[in-house]
């Protein structure tokens, strides 16, 4: 699935047209991919080889198995010039399955009411090359993010890879290949700023999904990834929030979605 909601904004309390305009730098990008490449070789490694969750070795897991959703910050740090957010949600849906998220994930059609307030469209195409256990699409999505201070809108591509280790455990990986402001948020038709070349509230964002099957119901994980500008002095908390609340929604809202496929 595409990196709904995943984006955590790093901006202060401004509109978007006074905010100086920023450059994603080729360090920074390096940074970023070595910090996913570093951690999707450790997480998703143990998840391939033996179902292990981020959520079986923390203290949380308590909470998790009476059904509530876990969220928890991995990474939320400068990096040069920019800034690593990384959350991980988790939550333990009973009743579900792994083929019933398996088609709320790749309803793309649908995806305005799934998400609803996150996008103003979506559309997602089945590459040539997927297979039974690895499922391929590019998605077209555009993000809508709105508070009471900024609205900021993305023309984004993502690359999303559906894929089944085995008969209980499955996941999805999306990477965004493309993320482009709007010069205005409020016109989807306006013009794209030069990629990485923007206000730099989101250069890249990976979406990260791991399902394990039980008898009773489905240990779901979801893990968001993204890139942006250094957080403003005095504002941390602010970049936090978002994407803490970003992720949090994103899983509410898939399990809110389940029914429809029961």
């Amino acid at each position: 699935m595409a990196s709904i909601l995943t984006f955590g904004l790093t901006c202060a309390a401004l509109q978007a047209g006074i905010v100086p305009i920023f450059h994603l730098d080729a360090a920074t990008l390096k940074v970023f991919d070595d910090y996913v490449s570093g951690w999707e070789r450790s997480s998703e490694a143990a998840f391939q080889s033996s179902g292990k969750l981020w959520i079986d070795s923390s203290s949380k897991r308590e909470a998790f198995l009476e059904g509530k959703v876990v969220v928890e910050p991995r990474e939320n740090r400068d990096v040069g010039n920019g800034s690593i957010h990384h959350f991980t949600g988790v939550v333990h849906i009973k009743g579900a399955t792994i083929d019933q998220l398996r088609k709320v994930m790749q309803d793309y059609p649908n995806y305005l009411k799934i998400f609803k307030g996150d996008l103003g469209s979506a559309t997602g195409t089945k590459e040539s090359d997927s297979t039974a256990d690895d499922e391929h699409f590019k998605s077209k999505l555009l993000l809508v993010q709105g508070t009471l201070w900024i609205n900021v809108t993305y023309d984004t591509l993502y690359d999303t890879h559906y894929m089944r280790h085995g008969k209980e455990r499955w996941e999805a990986r999306s990477k965004s290949l493309s993320i482009k402001e709007l010069t205005d948020p409020k016109n989807f038709s306006s013009p794209p700023f030069p990629e990485g070349d923007d206000h730099g509230f989101l250069w890249k964002t990976n979406t990260y999904w791991f399902a394990r099957e039980r008898a009773d119901g489905l240990d779901l994980e979801a893990d968001s990834v993204s890139l942006s500008r250094p957080i403003p002095t005095g504002f941390a908390w602010w970049g936090a929030k978002r994407s803490r609340e970003a992720v949090d929604k994103m899983i509410k809202d898939t399990m809110a979605a389940l029914p429809w496929h029961r």
